[in-house]
């Protein structure tokens, strides 16, 4: 990676987290003490090829979290969903960035090697995403059974973060905006707009907080990796 090529984080944290229950939502929930969100952030700080770190959030959370820790991470005003979130932390991050890498708020455990991997394959192609191959065979449902069996050795579970050359992301989210589009994964987004998306290998330890008992995991692992001495 050059040294003088500027790498843009969003972290889009905007949402109501409504899957996970209960009045807090997840990406606000803590993991060792600290919530789940400012993990992820820190995890990203500890990055050197990383300029800077854009959260957007929900308009209520803005003041409590509009004092920044350190010039690398600004929080903005999310949308009401995740692309215009993401498109809200472009806009507030301005146009200085080469590379812009969109990571969920609650993948903690996110490997710095495939994020780098992640953004080299962006550099070459544009666009690129990791995936992990599915361990369960997929059915399709319909009134209650089987329709259809897809081939699963095609198929991969999408990872964050999903990179992008600058422009490529902007052209996407442009698009999206004027036919009014929504999508929860910008990499699939990209595709369906004629983009290439590079797959790169993911992993298995980068899952995402979504039911209770992740969390628990996520505690466990949190724990066994030393975060709990802090």
């Amino acid at each position: 990676m050059a040294d003088t090529e500027r790498v843009l984080v969003i972290i889009p944290a905007a949402g109501s987290g409504t899957r996970f229950g209960g009045d807090v939502p997840k990406q606000f929930l803590p993991l060792g003490g600290k919530p789940l969100v400012q993990r992820v952030v820190e995890r990203f700080l500890f990055d050197a090829v990383v300029t800077r770190v854009v959260v957007p959030v929900l308009d209520m959370l803005l003041n409590a979290v509009k004092e920044s820790p350190g010039e690398r991470v600004k929080f903005v005003a999310g949308g009401a969903t995740r692309l215009q979130s993401v498109a809200a932390g472009l806009a507030a991050a301005g146009d200085e960035f080469d590379l812009v890498a969109v990571h969920d708020a609650v993948r903690p455990f996110f490997s710095p090697d495939t994020f780098h991997a992640t953004l080299d394959a962006a550099r070459t192609h544009g666009a690129a995403f990791p995936g992990i191959p599915l361990p369960d065979t997929i059915h399709e449902i319909r009134d209650e059974a089987i329709a259809s069996t897809p081939d699963r050795s095609v198929l991969v579970a999408a990872q964050t973060p999903q990179c992008f050359r600058i422009d490529v992301l902007r052209d996407i989210l442009t698009r999206a905006a004027r036919e009014d589009a929504n999508a929860t994964d910008e990499a699939g987004l990209a595709a369906k707009y004629g983009h290439r998306v590079q797959l790169v290998p993911g992993d298995s330890m980068n899952f995402k907080i979504t039911r209770p008992e992740d969390l628990v995991m996520a505690e466990r692992i949190y724990a066994e990796w030393g975060g709990g001495e802090e």
